[in-house]
């Protein structure tokens, strides 16, 4: 029962870290265009690579947390990703996210490094090499 709740928990940590990723991505292909946000990255001295790294880490990253796919490769990306944007965007705001701060990208970071090395039973990984939830359980009894 406690592997059972542990998994279950950590999916929904990762449909939500996953989906909040999905959404910036989203944000930036969709609703700012990838051209504006390659001129918003540029205003900050970043270069044109920075803004298309940065969107297509939050989208495969995003999707590879939600189900379950080369999650500590996602999970390190986003992470890295989140560290660039506190170091280049959020650290002169001093901490708090209502001064322009830190704390909501470190915490993002945070978050997808636990979840990218967390382990879980609901994947899509470990749907395909066939570790099923009675196999686990059997196996820890």
């Amino acid at each position: 029962m406690q592997h059972s709740l542990r998994d279950v928990t950590i999916l929904v940590a990762r449909l939500v870290v996953g989906a909040t990723f999905l959404a910036h991505a989203y944000q930036k292909w969709v609703l700012y265009g990838i051209d504006n946000v390659v001129a918003s990255f540029g205003k900050m001295g970043l270069p044109a690579v920075a803004a298309w790294f940065t969107a297509l880490v939050e989208l495969f990253g995003g999707l590879g947390l939600i189900l379950g796919v080369l999650m500590p490769v996602a999970g390190t990306l986003l992470a890295a990703v989140m560290v660039g944007a506190l170091f280049t965007a959020h650290l002169s705001g001093g901490f708090f996210l209502s001064d322009g701060g830190f704390e909501y990208v470190l915490v993002l970071a945070a978050a997808s490094l636990a979840l990218g090395f967390s382990g879980s039973r609901f994947t899509l990984t470990g749907l395909f090499s066939g570790k099923s939830a009675g196999s686990r359980e059997k196996a820890v009894a």
